[in-house]
């Protein structure tokens, strides 16, 4: 039997901030995303850190994402490594900087490059701090044999979470052999996973599974993964453990698509879900 979330569990592990915090102390989120294919997602993910409560949000993106990346938000502090993607170029500059911050999030609008995959491998292996991967950054757990040494979430959607396992599990499966599939992933490879869907799967490291139901068809918009793993990425920098913020994230997540709907029916952008998220977030203060 699979557990539902519900409110109550999220209210007692969402994260509080001391009264006498200062800038920084609630999390540096670090996204690195972005190429000359896809420019919005990196932005999207870092409204998505932004309004999920960190305090400072680092952009790192290709030269040719920097103007636009910077102009969109004053809010975020934007770095360009070199070329058009993400490849070897880049890895100094990104594992030296995760150092300053609490958690690093791989993957928005990267695009599926070879030199990509081989460049991200080595800085998944090369930091230490807790790693959210997403979109085609999850992909390269393949190449990594060895258990990563630092925590790691992924936020698959059933099509990234077939590529990866090679196993075939339709939206309208069996939920018991999805359990099974995601447990193994979850425990062989000690990362926690948010299983996208219609109703959502989370699992820990330890194989722990729980199953969300808030959200509706109306989230399937663009972009609205990426918003989704920025959220998880600020609520691990404001001190939840990776489990505890992927529960959280995929809860509220989908509350705040539920309360949109009831204002706009399905037709809601990304943009609107992030900056709906504080709306929601503030009744677990």
């Amino acid at each position: 039997m699979v557990k539902d979330l519900k409110i109550g569990d999220i209210k007692k592990i969402y994260p509080r901030r001391a009264a006498d915090s200062h800038k920084g102390m609630n999390g540096r989120v670090m996204v690195v995303g972005g190429s000359i294919d896809y420019y919005g997602a990196p932005i999207l993910s870092g409204l998505g850190a932004l309004y999920g409560g960190a305090d400072l949000v680092h952009l790192f993106v290709p030269e040719c994402n920097f103007d636009v990346s910077r102009s969109m938000y004053p809010d975020f502090i934007v770095h360009s490594f070199p070329g058009d993607f993400l490849d070897m170029k880049a890895i100094t500059p990104i594992v030296d900087f995760a150092k300053k911050c609490d958690v690093v999030l791989i993957g928005p609008g990267l695009g599926e490059r070879e030199e990509t995959r081989t460049a991200l491998a080595t800085i998944i292996k090369s930091i230490s701090i807790p790693t959210v991967l997403d979109s085609n950054a999850i992909q390269v757990l393949k190449k990594i044999k060895e258990v990563p040494r630092q925590q790691i979430v992924i936020t698959p959607h059933h099509n990234e979470f077939e590529t990866l396992t090679g196993k075939d599990i339709k939206i309208s499966g069996s939920l018991s052999n999805k359990v099974v599939l995601l447990r193994t992933l979850a425990t062989d490879l000690k990362i926690n996973i948010i299983l996208k869907g219609p109703e959502d799967l989370i699992a820990s490291d330890e194989g722990e599974i729980l199953k969300n139901t808030t959200g509706n068809p109306g989230m399937t918009v663009g972009g609205s993964g990426d918003v989704l793993s920025g959220f998880v990425a600020s609520l691990i920098a404001q001190g939840a453990t990776p489990f505890a913020a992927c529960k959280i994230a995929a809860h509220l997540f989908g509350k705040v698509g539920d309360d949109l709907a009831k204002v706009k029916g399905y037709n809601f952008s990304a943009t609107d879900l992030a900056m709906e998220i504080p709306y929601v977030t503030r009744d677990m203060i």
